[in-house]
């Protein structure tokens, strides 16, 4: 039990820690984590620029509208996708979250009560 309780704290300080992600010349931090607010339920993804990297606001949306597709891409396997999130109150922050509704829709496919792509409508 030691042994899973310390892999536990690693993978919590990682994820409190975030990834660095290299994206379009800007050295990006990951913070994945619980959206704290109750009209937007589900999971938030930020990619945080270090404090002293100031991105232009026009170059900071394109940065968005390039990472809202490549997430898209790779969360599609699943049936998610991000939706960009612009009421954050660090506006250097480009954000997006994961609807808790998304999810619940993956909890029910795994449990058979609703359709994968693959299947159709047809079984509803």
């Amino acid at each position: 039990m030691k042994d899973n309780k310390t892999i536990m704290e690693q993978i919590e300080n990682i994820l409190q820690e975030g990834v660095d992600v290299n994206f379009s010349g800007h050295k990006l931090k990951l913070n994945v984590g619980v959206n704290e607010d109750p009209n937007k339920k589900g999971i938030k993804v930020q990619f945080i620029p270090e404090p002293d990297d100031i991105i232009p606001p026009t170059e900071r949306n394109d940065m968005a509208i390039d990472l809202e597709e490549r997430l898209n891409q790779g969360l599609d396997k699943w049936e998610l996708k991000v939706e960009r999130d612009r009421n954050l109150k660090d506006k250097r922050v480009i954000g997006f979250f994961i609807y808790i509704e998304h999810l619940d829709r993956i909890i029910r496919k795994a449990l058979g009560a609703v359709p994968s792509k693959e299947q159709g409508d047809e079984s509803l």
